[in-house]
């Protein structure tokens, strides 16, 4: 009886989990925010986003996102904190989008994703996620996150970890 409890719990666990995702998220649940699995290979040099971005001395962090989301990224982001401990960037594969407080690369064949090793989500597209690089040019973390913009003190947490 104990056991069929268990499963039936457990199943109704994955039920619900499965039941979450969304087209932006990993196909792969492990590679999924928190990313933990998605350390192996890490750190490994991060690529150029622009002449400044990122810089030996300075952390950085590379939001990937769509042009949709950029204006409420842009809202978001003053109110973090994130500015005074990193270097911030948003990348976008097409499009051109303002925002005052972080500069927007567009990445129209996807080189800067695929140079960060950004994983395509469930309904392929550009990612929308982030990269956290350490002060000496390293990738350290790199997730796929569509919630990204509610979760932005997760994000301050690792760059502090740094």
């Amino acid at each position: 009886m104990i056991w069929l409890l268990a499963a039936t719990v457990l199943g109704g666990l994955l039920a619900a989990a499965e039941f979450t995702r969304g087209p932006l998220d990993d196909p792969d649940p492990a590679q999924q925010r928190p990313g933990i699995l998605d350390l192996g290979p890490l750190p490994e040099p991060a690529s150029a986003v622009s002449e400044s971005i990122p810089r030996l001395g300075r952390p950085a962090v590379v939001f990937f996102g769509r042009p949709d989301m950029v204006d409420a990224l842009c809202r978001a982001l003053p109110n973090t904190g994130l500015s005074g401990d990193a270097d911030l960037v948003i990348v976008l594969p097409t499009g051109t989008a303002e925002c005052r407080a972080v500069p927007v690369i567009e990445d129209p064949d996807g080189s800067l994703a695929e140079g960060y090793g950004m994983r395509s989500p469930i309904a392929d597209g550009s990612p929308v996620g982030y990269a956290v690089v350490d002060d000496r040019g390293r990738i350290r973390y790199r997730t796929l996150d569509p919630a990204v913009i509610t979760e932005l003190g997760e994000v301050r947490t690792i760059v502090a970890a740094l």
